[in-house]
This record gives C-alpha cells, sequence and structure tokens, in this order.
C-alpha cells in the first residue's frame, strides 16, 4: 500500500484499547473502535496531554490531562470548544494495521 506504513498488528490492540505508533516523527494515537481502527495526533492542543492514553467511550477519547474530549473518527472537539487534530487514513490487510496520509477537514 503506497503511502501507507505497517505501525502494529490487529491482535496488539483490543478492542477499546490504544497504542501510541510513531510514524514519519509524529506520535500517532492508534484506537480500536468495535474492530475498526483509527488514528489521531496524539498530542492534545490544549497543554500537549497524550490522547493515546486517555479513557476511549465508542468513539471518543478524553484527554488523561484535562478531560478535553475527541472524536477519534475525524480529530474534531465533541465540546465545540474550537479544538482539534490531525486524524489519520487507516486500513488493516492480513491482521497488518497500516497508517497513511492526514486526513483533510
Amino acid at each position: 500500500m503506497e503511502g501507507f506504513r505497517q505501525v502494529a498488528r490487529v491482535e496488539d490492540i483490543p478492542a477499546g484499547g490504544s497504542k501510541v505508533v510513531q510514524v514519519n516523527n509524529k506520535p500517532i494515537a492508534l484506537f480500536n473502535v468495535e474492530g475498526t481502527f483509527y488514528a489521531i495526533y496524539n498530542t492534545c492542543p490544549h497543554e500537549g496531554g497524550p490522547l493515546g492514553e486517555g479513557c476511549l467511550k465508542g468513539c471518543v477519547v478524553s484527554c488523561p490531562w484535562h478531560d478535553l474530549a475527541f472524536d477519534v473518527r475525524n480529530g474534531l472537539a465533541t465540546d465545540g470548544g474550537g479544538y482539534s487534530v490531525g486524524s489519520y487514513e487507516v486500513r488493516v490487510k492480513d491482521q497488518q494495521v497500516f497508517v497513511g496520509a492526514r486526513r483533510k477537514i
């Protein structure tokens, strides 16, 4: 898959779980939401909290530092506060998880 980088195996991230990976020297938080994988930039824009360590409820992850919440499907804040983080293309092939380019909102 051109433009995609293999970052994990499906079995590495159970449903409801997350893993922080590096893609082009950027920390990316990878989430498994009921078998579908999503990737967002790992750093909260508020004060730099590690989103990959946050609490995932459905498709929403809360920053562990100040509880700002982001939709892992698109990186948009769920509270309407104007914050957002980058969201990345994810593909799964042969039980391998691949992350590609940043999505355009």
